[in-house]
């Protein structure tokens, strides 16, 4: 365990002329301005040293946070919830996150699904078209937008970590919502409302307090301006049918990188029919506003939390992981010189700076450390010229990924470049169709170049890709002597964001937390609850008790009559029961054939017949709770003539 450090402030603007450097000179102003004011400095004027109000600028100092503490709470008694006295109302801000949901929306040129309420809420804020997170999985990616920190700055880089061993977050660094709470906000984590929201949290950190006031913006205060933010799990796997919109699999447009297999149009287009489910949900959310009064007076952005559950998506940093939507509605009271609903701005954003913007519309002062920026309004920062990710631990799979982007250029710097793209993965072994199908076809040979990269069993250590020509980044250009430059200023910029912000993932992370056992998965084979070894030609897994064992294995097959045939042993904790997914079921609700099978220590043989209603994509022998070993001499998966599906041996 990383012990706790302080973050140190100006590190990104110190980090931030080294990047200006590369992509365009930092001007002598810019240079003054970091060296006088530090990080606090990023909430002034570039160039003039005032707020960039372009109705009534002023000179200020810069504020510490203990002065703006004394003066929030007295204007709190004074004035009640207004920031100060004769100042004008807050507004309140909601955030509206959808998990794992890339842009894939009528607003962003999908021809297929149907998203009228996100689309209209385009049409009434501005749409961005290069806001990327910081990581690529749910847990890492909240821990730093909580913070407007990358979470390599603060040791949350490695997923659902720290969560029983008390880590604190670095001195310095602070949930936003605690600033907002200080500054008279009610903060919500929505849950269980007329509208819906699950309270997710999910931070890789421990909090002394809880981070938001209560579950629904109508708990606050009369008049007391409010935070909100609502997460939506929809577009997270297992997918499932739109019953009032369905959508033809035919019709489905796949990126490049995948097979062109009713697998494939299956998952894609499950995956949009429940965006299209968000899409209602998000409505109701907005319904909601209009029907309090609350829409004039609420700032409202949606998000995807990171990108689509898909190969070469979630847990990587190409685009298919990292590029988000990001939609954003001001009110007109609120909307700040320039702004123009209904249009679009291909300004380089990082999640984070949600965090920085939030702050800054509640007149909030930011701490010195914060490494988000402004992104809108009267406050606004200089454009970053360059966005920064990175991937660590996803689950049990250990990787070290790190990437920078520009609006061109991204570079990868795989640090692993040993391993595989496709580690085993219990999470994405079980639930990713498209995976295994991948996996399948790679073997027979039937994946074109652009589909096979992924499924390499070494990677490059350097990627570079042209994104204005190659937006599916296919071609790595690393190794071209044409773009010898970028690659070298990209490297350059990498390693000095690395250095400047003290990225915690260069120092592994030690034992991996007790419910992430590397030993749980083995040739395919992955077991609920257990370890799973080789021993004497035969696979042995060994049950721990904590929860429903079961033994699974993903493979892809036609619909139809199967049947099972297997040879065991064990002498205490027998299977009772066949379960299967198939693609449009993946978790298998109702799929299950229950048989009998001796528990007396000797080896037997059993036969269980099922069928599968659409392509299978996973089948799992059940073995109910408790401990026990269970030997598996080998398997079959064949018709229910007998032909051979697929056989498999462990000697």
């Amino acid at each position: 365990m990383h012990g706790r450090r302080t973050v140190q402030a100006g590190a990104q603007d110190r980090a931030g002329i080294q990047h200006r450097s590369v992509f365009g000179k930092l001007c002598t102003t810019d240079r003054e301005r970091i060296r006088r004011y530090g990080s606090q400095s990023a909430t002034l004027h570039p160039r003039s040293g005032t707020r960039d109000d372009p109705v009534n600028s002023q000179p200020i100092a810069a504020a510490t946070r203990r002065d703006f503490l004394k003066t929030s709470a007295a204007a709190l008694g004074a004035a009640g919830f207004a920031a100060c006295a004769g100042a004008a109302p807050r507004p309140n801000v909601l955030w509206i996150i959808a998990e794992d949901y890339s842009p894939d929306m009528g607003c962003y040129g999908d021809k297929v699904v149907h998203t009228p309420r996100l689309d209209a809420l385009a049409a009434e804020g501005v749409r961005y078209d290069a806001c990327c997170v910081t990581a690529p999985i749910c847990s890492i990616a909240r821990s730093a937008l909580m913070t407007g920190m990358y979470q390599t700055s603060i040791g949350a880089q490695n997923h659902r970590s720290h969560r029983n061993d008390g880590y604190k977050l670095p001195d310095g660094v602070r949930p936003f919502t605690a600033l907002l709470r200080e500054a008279g906000y009610h903060t919500s984590n929505l849950k269980d409302t007329p509208v819906g929201g699950r309270g997710k949290t999910d931070f890789n950190f421990n909090l002394d307090e809880p981070p938001f006031d209560g579950t629904d913006w109508t708990q606050r205060a009369e008049g007391q301006p409010f935070y909100a933010q609502i997460n939506f799990q929809e577009t997270h796997r297992a997918f499932h049918h739109d019953p009032e919109r369905p959508i033809d699999p035919a019709q489905v447009v796949l990126p490049p990188y995948y097979p062109d297999h009713p697998v494939a149009r299956q998952e894609w287009e499950m995956y949009l029919e429940t965006a299209q489910i968000l899409d209602r949900k998000v409505g109701a959310v907005l319904d909601r506003l209009e029907e309090q009064g609350l829409a004039e007076d609420t700032l409202v952005f949606f998000i995807g939390d990171h990108g689509r559950p898909m190969p070469r998506g979630k847990q990587f940093l190409y685009e298919g992981g990292v590029l988000i939507p990001l939609l954003v509605r001001v009110p007109k009271k609120f909307q700040p010189e320039g702004w123009q609903p209904g249009s679009s701005s291909d300004r380089l954003v990082s999640h984070i700076d949600l965090t920085a913007t939030t702050l800054a519309y509640a007149g909030v002062p930011r701490p010195k450390s914060m490494e988000a920026r402004v992104f809108f309004g009267p406050e606004e920062d200089p454009k970053r010229e360059m966005l920064f990710m990175a991937r660590d631990r996803a689950d049990e799979t250990v990787d070290r990924i790190r990437a920078v982007r520009t609006h061109q250029y991204k570079y990868i710097r795989n640090y692993h470049p040993e391993l595989p793209y496709t580690q085993p993965n219990n999470y994405k072994d079980t639930s990713y169709p498209m995976l295994q199908l991948m996996r399948q076809l790679h073997d027979e040979g039937k994946l074109n170049p652009d589909q096979d990269r992924f499924m390499a069993s070494t990677r490059p250590e350097e990627e570079l890709y042209d994104l204005q020509a190659d937006p599916f980044e296919l071609h790595n250009l690393a190794d071209s002597a044409d773009h010898a430059q970028p690659l070298a200023e990209l490297r350059g910029a990498l390693q000095q964001w690395i250095k400047e912000t003290g990225d915690y993932g260069e120092t592994p992370e030690g034992p991996l937390p007790a419910e992430y056992d590397v030993r749980s998965n083995l040739d395919g084979w992955t077991t609920t609850s257990g370890v799973i070894a080789p021993k004497d030609g035969k696979l042995e897994v060994e049950w721990r008790g904590k929860k429903g064992n079961a033994l699974q294995r993903p493979w892809i097959a036609e619909a139809g009559p199967l049947r099972v045939r297997f040879r065991g042993r064990t002498d205490k904790l027998a299977p009772q029961a066949l379960t299967w997914g198939v693609v449009d079921n993946v978790n298998g609700d109702g799929n299950r054939v229950e048989f009998e099978f001796p528990a007396d220590g000797a080896w037997h043989e059993a036969t269980v017949a099922f069928e599968p209603n659409n392509w299978l994509t996973i089948f799992s022998l059940d073995f109910g709770p408790g401990e026990g070993v269970f030997d598996l001499e080998w398997a079959r998966l064949e018709k229910a003539d007998g032909k051979l599906v697929k056989e498999f041996r462990f000697s």
